[in-house]
């Protein structure tokens, strides 16, 4: 049997254009996900292996379509329609899914600054960018214990339930209105803050002492030159304050992954 007559074959037993633009839908929800998710490596993962395992991903979860989606478009304009949907989809659940990380990068930066050691800068993958010593600590503990919770099989089951939620031929309905959703997402931005804050709070609030008591030091002598006493003393008690309460940043941010998956399927909801 030739090429001509192989493809004839398949054509008979599928509609092998049809295959093709479904799994081109999906990957554009897939690979946001992939790529702005920080669990999955950031750039150290080169890009011929994210398109592979985004490829990998989108034919996995393409049984869960393929009797419920009834005609994709090949026309150019509702194609590009569906694409623009799918890639809107993805960056939410990426912006969603990312935000504890992103949350443990700030508050590393807030420690650092505190402490006067923002200064030393490292390069994380995960994040594509040069950050304090604390916020790549943060991030890396953050990345160990979603993978530790197998909380990347519960974003691909949520990417999985999305398909269901929102059909690749569909569009969001918004069933309880549009502004529950984006409210949402902007409750979500704004837990950044208060997240940082809570998992930063315990070397702030060491680092604050230790200013006022060389504050209060420099009144009492002022002939001691405190500025540069701080500038060993404070890194020193911020690194001790954050090993002390290690266990209580693990127990936040586990709490943290769990209300974050909990809003992606919130969000996911209010899509429908």
């Amino acid at each position: 049997m030739n090429v001509a007559d192989l493809v004839a074959e398949l054509g008979t037993r599928a509609n092998v254009s049809g295959v093709i633009f479904t799994v081109a839908l999906l990957m554009c929800r897939v690979m946001p996900v992939l790529i702005f998710s920080p669990f999955l490596g950031g750039e150290v993962v080169p890009t011929e292996v994210k398109m592979g395992v985004g490829l990998t991903l989108s034919i996995v979860l393409f049984p869960v379509i393929s009797n419920s989606v009834t005609r994709i478009p090949t026309s150019a304009l509702p194609y590009i329609a569906l694409m623009a949907k799918e890639v809107f989809i993805g960056f939410t659940m990426a912006f969603i899914v990312s935000s504890v990380f992103e949350a443990a990068r700030v508050a590393g930066t807030l420690a650092d600054t505190m402490a006067g050691s923002n200064n030393a800068q490292l390069y994380v993958p995960q994040l594509g960018q040069q950050v304090s010593l604390f916020s790549n600590l943060k991030v890396q503990l953050a990345v160990v214990l979603f993978l530790t919770l197998d909380g990347h099989h519960l974003v691909i089951s949520a990417l999985a339930e999305s398909l269901n939620t929102v059909p690749l031929d569909g569009f969001p309905r918004f069933s309880q209105g549009a502004w529950p959703f984006f409210d949402l997402v902007t409750r979500v931005f704004a837990d950044l803050l208060r997240i940082s804050l809570a998992l930063a709070a315990p070397a702030m609030l060491a680092t604050f002492l230790t200013d006022v008591a060389l504050g209060a030091i420099n009144r009492v002598a002022p002939q001691i030159q405190v500025f540069f006493i701080s500038m060993a003393i404070k890194p020193l008690v911020g690194v001790l304050i954050a090993f002390l309460v290690m266990s209580a940043l693990l127990a936040r941010m586990q709490g943290e992954l769990k209300v974050m998956l909990r809003v992606l399927h919130e969000a996911l909801r209010l899509l429908a």
